[in-house]
């Protein structure tokens, strides 16, 4: 019987290395005979490396070596796939990043290229409204010069049917008054003739044959000399033939046939001066300026008509009424007795929609106060211009006048000369300019100031105090009438560009500024006022200082050289501002 072997049952808690370990080092020991001390001690060592590596190498070294290249092998495929799988996936995300970025800039081409679109869709329907707009304005002027045609060829073989202006022995024989014993027959004949006969024939020459309108939108129909100190042309039965054919012309001219309808008609002004009007050509005069047809009335005036009762008031009413687009009317030097009459005008003013302008010189007759009528006016959205000299205009020290004009949005020009203004309404009216930066220029000549009330008012314009005083000065307003004013001249009081030019705020403080620094100049005292008005350290506006008196005065010279090259005034070119510098240099103790 054969001896049973020993079957080893590995322990799953220990490594194969561990576990066949005895098995080779008895394999060993049969290989080695015993012989001698040698083999001994070879065993003997073996032995030793056995438990030295059994010590050092990490548990399963041993048993793998046998099978390592195969496990290597797999453990290397295994890795090899999983880093490609890794790479695809990462070459799927970078494809998908591309793919998202390719999309996001092809959202944003489409979404340039559609603003594009729409620039250009905006572009050509701004150029088709223009289009449209040219092609409108040019039909419009067709169907004007069809219409002027059509009243030309009505009217080319037309005389026109009135008597010839009456001689100067006419005149003489109706024993008129003139206004004046210097005027003569022969010099009122020679001035009739001139400022109506002659006129109303030419103008109604042009309403027949269809060419009033034709050359500019400002046409103007004139009657009489529009001059104030004019002589007045008193109605007779000889001049009614001439304003009937007048009116029959406009009438025509107005109601000429036209193809469709004309939206933007023709904007003429109508100016009636320094003529008598009785009611009859009131009448005439009211059938022809109905709204409608060719033209429209923009601005209407009235001078000096000597109206009968209330027939200037109705007329003017009826002109305001049914003109929506009037922008400006007058009626100066045409008295109103009635106090019902005034406030009927007024109310018709201030309901209109776009008068803006109006000029009521002379409104009130008599001791009749005006102060309540100016306050509706200016009270009116969007006035501009009024003109309300000569109408007994007392506010009893009432402020409401002022505070309108203080706060006041749109007024630019307004006339309250010849009223009965005192030195208490000019403190009042001071306080509203302090305020005010819209009103370009107000007259108030002719009215009660003394010296006080004029003071109080100059000083608002030019404060030469302090700088400071001076810079809050009103540099917008021109006042007239008060002896502070003169034409042409270097003036710190007026607030006017030079020229043609408009106001300008920053030049009128700038002239006002230097002309303070040039009198302070000529008594050496510019520092000891800087110092005493700034205080502190005044050295820290040297640089501003200098550059400000080199602005101002370049101005000053550059006004002076226009005077001098046009001829009008004498340069005031005197090199003012190297004296000032030069004080101040001096003054400050500044080294070059």
């Amino acid at each position: 019987q054969f001896p049973r072997k020993k079957i080893m049952t590995m322990d799953p808690t220990e490594s194969p290395s561990t576990q066949a370990s005895p098995a080779r080092n008895n394999e060993a020991n049969r290989r080695v005979p015993d012989q001698g001390g040698g083999a001994r001690m070879m065993s003997s060592s073996n032995d030793n490396e056995v438990i030295k590596r059994r010590r050092l190498d990490p548990p399963g070294v041993t048993a793998i070596a046998d099978g390592a290249p195969d496990s290597q092998d797999d453990d290397v495929s295994r890795l090899e796939q999983r880093m490609e799988s890794i790479e695809a996936r990462f070459q799927r995300e970078i494809l998908k990043v591309k793919r998202s970025a390719d999309m996001e800039l092809l959202a944003k081409n489409i979404i340039k290229t559609l603003h594009a679109i729409e620039f250009q869709l905006s572009s050509l329907q701004d150029e088709t409204d223009r289009l449209k707009a040219k092609v409108s304005q040019l039909d419009e002027e067709n169907r004007r010069l069809e219409a002027a045609f059509k009243l030309h060829a009505e009217n080319s073989d037309r005389k026109i049917h009135v008597p010839d202006p009456p001689p100067a022995s006419f005149w003489a024989v109706q024993d008129y008054d003139y206004g004046d014993d210097l005027v003569t027959d022969n010099d009122y004949t020679r001035r009739i003739n001139e400022h109506f006969f002659q006129i109303v024939e030419s103008q109604s020459k042009r309403l027949r044959r269809g060419t009033f309108g034709l050359q500019n939108d400002n046409e103007e129909l004139y009657f009489g000399n529009p001059d104030e100190d004019a002589t007045l042309i008193r109605y007779d039965d000889a001049l009614l033939p001439h304003w009937v054919e007048f009116c029959i012309a406009m009438r025509k001219w107005q109601s000429s046939s036209i193809r469709g309808t004309i939206k933007r008609t023709h904007p003429f002004r109508v100016y009636i001066c320094n003529i008598e009007l009785p009611a009859k050509i009131l009448q005439k005069l009211r059938e022809c300026f109905m709204p409608g047809g060719l033209g429209h009335v923009e601005k209407f005036h009235l001078a000096r008509n000597e109206f009968q009762g209330s027939d200037g008031i109705e007329f003017a009413h009826e002109i305001i009424q049914t003109n929506k687009k009037l922008t400006e009317i007058c009626f100066e030097r045409n008295p109103v007795d009635r106090g019902q009459d005034c406030q009927r005008l007024i109310d018709a003013i201030q309901r209109h929609p776009n008068i803006s302008t109006c000029y009521l010189e002379g409104f009130c007759r008599g001791d009749r106060n005006g102060h309540d009528y100016l306050l509706n006016l200016l009270c009116k959205e969007g006035m501009r211009n009024v003109d309300f000299a000569n109408c007994g205009v007392n506010t009893n020290g009432q402020s409401a006048l002022f505070d309108i004009i203080m706060l006041h949005p749109s007024l630019v020009w307004l006339c309250l000369d010849e009223n009965k203004l005192n030195d208490e309404d000019a403190i009042y009216l001071a306080h509203a300019l302090q305020h005010n930066r819209t009103l370009e220029t107000l007259l108030l000549k002719g009215n009660e100031f003394t010296s006080l009330g004029e003071n109080v008012l100059t000083k608002v314009i030019y404060d030469d105090s302090t700088l400071n005083a001076l810079d809050a000065s009103n540099h917008v307003c021109t006042i007239k009438g008060l002896g502070i004013y003169s034409e042409g001249q270097y003036n710190v009081y007026r607030n006017e560009g030079d020229g043609d030019d408009k106001t300008c705020p920053k030049l009128c403080r700038a002239r006002k500024i230097f002309h303070l620094l040039e009198e302070r100049n000529n008594e050496g005292t510019n520092v000891y006022f800087m110092e005493s008005e700034m205080g502190g350290d005044t050295l820290k506006v040297v640089p501003l200082a200098l550059a400000a008196v080199q602005t101002y005065g370049q101005h000053k010279a550059k006004r002076g050289e226009w005077e001098d090259d046009h001829g009008c005034f004498g340069t005031i070119e005197d090199k003012a501002e190297l004296s000032i510098t030069y004080e101040l240099m001096r003054s400050w103790h500044i080294y070059l």
